[in-house]
Parts: structure tokens; sequence; C-alpha cells
């Protein structure tokens, strides 16, 4: 197996574990987080041996920095007694580290651009079919995951328990099917109803944030893709004033569906509906204050918040619904820091439109949702959006591969990003 032939093994590898943490609730029970854990320890081993071997060019990406500070961070809140619950911190420094060794495997596979676009087309079908899995589970069983899994408090959709992060999960797969619909191809129009099916599933998870950036998303692509056609030749041009229009259907079409919606009108009809998030906000900054350079430890909120609540009401947070300020709130100052070096590192560069619509579009969209959720706390979204990040054509060989006798009837396509 030569090191393109693994890279493709890598990537069917990649999409396996992201489709098991997504269909397994989200991978946010223990079960489902420490299979994942477990399958990514494996295939890392593996690609550990290839590249000891020199059948694998070893790759740097810049994101490397911002990740490492995060695992090592969290675990020297554990090991060091910066946290106040040791244990949960331990916890949460292993996630870390399995998010870390993830976008490594993923930053040494997608250094191939075909590679790269055969993943998004993969993202793109997969997030289709739980899309249609999720519309029939609602329409036949609501309130119920695979039709037996009864849940008592919360707005389901698909797999997932809470509708919001469904939606901010189709918020870094979205603007991945609105590339493909305005290509000039022959399934142009498959990818059209593909991004209806995306968009309208949105907006049925109920989930006001992620009904506001999907349509903002929509809008974007099609507008910045009318623009760049405009400026060429005469039938471009037309095709340019069809995406412009299907920018105005779009909006027409959220509009509606929102409408129409009683879960989502009720919630946008709300007073104000971020009156109690904003106390659990108010006490997070204050307990960010109280502890600013050391944080009370990684994975500590729901042990931690308790003791600066405002008010009780009888919920039990487990998040502060704000994943910047939870985050710095339990790791001080240095959350909010590998935030902003990621965000820094994705607008670092004048990327082709391309990019900045498939990477950096969706990428930013979800750190959005993530100012009043906690989307980045779901395992298969936090892996997702890592994932997004790694397909950045960021990475630079720093060792190259041994030489490997070409495969007999092979031919490798250059296909752009």
């Amino acid at each position: 197996m030569n090191a393109y032939q693994f890279r493709v093994f890598g990537a069917g590898a990649v999409m396996a574990l992201w489709a098991f943490a997504m269909l397994a609730f989200g991978a946010v029970d223990l079960w489902a987080l420490v299979t994942f854990e477990v399958a990514v320890f494996v295939v890392a081993a593996v690609f550990v041996v290839r590249i000891v071997q020199g059948a694998l060019p070893l790759v740097w990406n810049p994101f490397y920095v911002p990740l490492g500070v995060a695992m090592l961070w969290t675990a020297a809140q554990s090991r060091l007694g910066l946290s106040v619950y040791p244990y949960q911190t331990a916890q949460e420094a292993l996630k870390w580290f399995t998010y870390g060794l993830l976008f490594a495997i993923a930053a040494h596979v997608f250094t191939d651009p075909a590679i790269r676009r055969g993943f998004r087309l993969a993202v793109i079908w997969f997030g289709f079919a739980v899309c249609v899995f999720g519309l029939i589970q609602k329409y036949t069983s609501p309130g119920f995951i695979y039709w037996s899994v009864r849940i008592v408090d919360g707005r389901v959709f698909g797999p997932f328990v809470n509708g919001n992060h469904f939606a901010a999960l189709l918020e870094l797969i979205l603007p991945l099917a609105l590339i493909r619909a305005t290509e000039r191809s022959e399934q142009s129009v498959i990818y059209a109803a593909v991004s209806l099916v995306l968009l309208a599933s949105t907006v049925l998870t109920g989930s006001r944030a992620g009904t506001v950036l999907a349509g903002v998303e929509t809008v974007v692509v099609l507008l910045v893709r009318a623009g760049s056609l405009s400026r060429t030749r005469q039938r471009d041009r037309r095709r340019a004033l069809v995406l412009a229009g299907g920018a105005l259907i779009s909006l027409a079409a959220v509009a509606w569906l929102s409408s129409s919606s009683s879960v989502l009108r009720e919630r946008f009809a709300e007073e104000q509906p971020y009156a109690v998030r904003w106390g659990v906000v108010q006490s997070t900054w204050h307990l960010f204050l109280a502890r600013p350079w050391t944080g009370f430890g990684a994975g500590t909120f729901e042990h931690v918040y308790p003791s600066a609540a405002q008010f009780d009401l009888g919920l039990f947070w487990t998040h502060a619904h704000n994943d910047p300020l939870e985050l710095a709130m339990e790791w001080g100052i240095a959350g909010p820091l590998v935030l902003v070096g990621i965000l820094g590192l994705l607008v670092r560069r004048r990327w082709p439109v391309e990019i900045w619509l498939q990477v950096v579009l969706p990428a930013v969209t979800l750190l959005a949702h993530s100012l009043v959720d906690f989307p980045l706390q779901i395992p298969a979204v936090a892996v997702l959006w890592l994932l997004t990040l790694a397909m950045l054509p960021a990475s630079v060989s720093i060792r190259p591969a041994a030489p490997t006798a070409p495969v007999k009837g092979a031919r490798l396509q250059e296909v752009s990003t």
C-alpha cells in the first residue's frame, strides 16, 4: 500500500469515526465517548507505525499549536493540582488529546486535494441521509431516538437529544452542499435539492441561532458565487442572476418554514429569549474573574456553577451556553487564547474564494453559534469542526516518505480543492 492508498484508507477511517460519534447520540454518553477514543488511538497507532517506517511523509500544520496548548494545559490542570475536580479534568484532558490525535491524522490524510474533495462529498451525503432519517423519525415517532429511546426533556432531531446541536452540525455541512449546487455540473440540481433538505432540517430542529446562521450562510454562498460568475462571460452572468435570485428565494423559504414551525415560532415570540441564559453568562463571568489565570479546571462547570448562580430555577446547568466564556472559566485565560489562535490562523491569509466558503465560513459560523449555546461541548460537532479546519490546505511535509513502486494502472488526477 503506497502513501496515497494509505491516505484513502485514513480518510475512510476518519469518516467512520465521525459517523459513529454522530450516530451514537453525538458521543455525549460515556460509553460512546470511550469507544470513540479507543478507536482513535488504534487508528493513530497505525499512522505512527507508517510514519516511523518512512512509508508516509510527516506533515506540519499550524493548527497543531493551539490544539497542542489545549492538550498540554488541560493535562497540566489535572496533574499540577490546578483543578478543583482533578478526575473530571483528567477526563477532559483525555478527550482533547483524542481530538488532537484525530486532527493530526486528518492533517496527514487531507494533504491530497482529491481526498479532501471526496471527503467533503462523503460528509454531504452522510449529513443528508441523517437529515432524511431525522425528518422521518420526527413525524413518525416524535420524542424518540431510533424509535425506541424515549427522551422526556429535549427537542429530538435525528440521533441528537438537542436539536440545537444538530443545527450547529448542519452549519458545517450546508456550505459544502451549496458549493456543489452552484458548480456547472449535471449534478448541480441534485445538490440544490440536498441543500434544501439540509436547510429545511435546520429550521425544523427549532434552533433560533441555527436557523438564522444557516440562512446567512446560504445567502453568503449564493451571492459570493453569483458575484464571481458575474465578472465572466455572458452565459455565466445569466447563471449569476439565477444564483442571486436563489438567495432571495432561500430567504423567503427560511422565513416561511420558520413561521410554519410552531416550536420555532413560539421561541422567536419570547419577549426575553436570552434572559435566563444571560444570568448564567454573568455568573460564569464572575467565576472567570475569580481565577482568571488558572481557571477552575476543564470540565468542572457543572460542579462549580451552583456556587455562583444568581437564582435557582430548579434547573441543572451542565454548560454555560457560551463556549468561549465557559472555556475561560474552566481553563483561565488559556481557553480564549486557544480560540483566538484558531480564528487567527483561519483568517491569516487571502485564501481562494472556495476555501473561504468551504472552510472559513462554516468554521466561523460555528464559533458564532457557540456564543449562545455549547456546540463545541458535543464531541460529534467538535470533531467535524476540527476536521473542517484540517481541510484547510495548510499542511506542509517536513519529511518525505520512502519511495514506493508505482501501482500498476494507477493514475492520480489533480482535482481542484
